[in-house]
């Protein structure tokens, strides 16, 4: 079957439209960190391989998210945040979103559907004063990650996050085991880098115990910033592994 023929849910008006999609103008701050080594270690699913203690804790908005399968349509915004660990499997390294956050259904849906991305709804927002950019991402009353972005020089090194390394699960109807279980490879194409620009920066991550546990990733020791203007198209992916039904 063409991709460009997958039906979604609800027949008559599905959530998302067949891909690829280009996210234009997009801006980016990209927060890299290192946390405890346990804690990492505790946050990465099986069979995922333990790299580094280096993540990122990252921000984007995005102005304009083209539906490229669908001429016409009208271009859609939303904003974004997350955090990366870097993983392995198979001799494969990459990084995986450990925590995602979008404001919008249709960006949520997708993410989790295709390529396994744990993403969920949140209140993410973008202020801009002077050289400085704040970011908070809330969910159910509670602060998830608070960032603040001041440009200046700054020098380190970035850490391999990309192919993005994924553990897709679906679980049965029935609760007996899972109708996918699969390691979900993704990867960005005809990416544009607009422009780069260093700086300092200060994390804090929140949440609860039973929901959205990010603080288990601090406390964090920040070792560079930057933000971004770029865009690029984002495809369908590769089942990189079927891990089987089992439960």
């Amino acid at each position: 079957m063409s991709q460009h023929v997958l039906e979604t849910i609800p027949h008559r008006s599905p959530l998302f439209k067949p891909l690829p999609r280009l996210y234009a103008k997009f801006e980016k701050i990209s927060v890299i960190c290192r946390a405890p080594k346990e804690a990492v270690r505790r946050t990465l699913p099986e069979p995922l391989e333990y790299v580094s203690d280096i993540i990122e804790v990252f921000v984007y908005r995005c102005p304009e998210v083209h539906d490229l399968a669908i001429p016409g349509a009208t271009p859609r915004s939303y904003m974004e945040s997350g955090i990366v660990l870097q993983a392995a499997v198979d001799g494969v390294a990459g990084g995986h979103v450990a925590y995602e956050y979008v404001t919008t259904d249709d960006a949520m849906a997708p993410g989790r559907e295709i390529w396994g991305y744990p993403k969920k709804i949140a209140d993410v927002d973008w202020r801009t004063q002077g050289q400085t950019i704040a970011s908070r991402t809330a969910r159910r009353d509670h602060t998830l990650i608070d960032i603040e972005f001041t440009e200046g020089p700054a020098a380190y090194e970035k850490p391999l996050l990309q192919p993005r390394l994924q553990i897709k699960r679906i679980p049965r109807a029935d609760g007996n085991g899972y109708d996918v279980h699969q390691i979900v490879l993704n990867k960005l194409s005809k990416w544009t880098l607009f422009e780069t620009v260093t700086g300092t920066a200060k994390v804090r991550l929140g949440g609860q115990e039973n929901m959205d546990p990010l603080f288990e990733l601090g406390p964090l020791e920040v070792l560079g910033a930057e933000k971004i203007r770029a865009e690029f198209e984002l495809g369908y992916g590769e089942v990189f592994k079927d891990l089987g039904p089992s439960d």
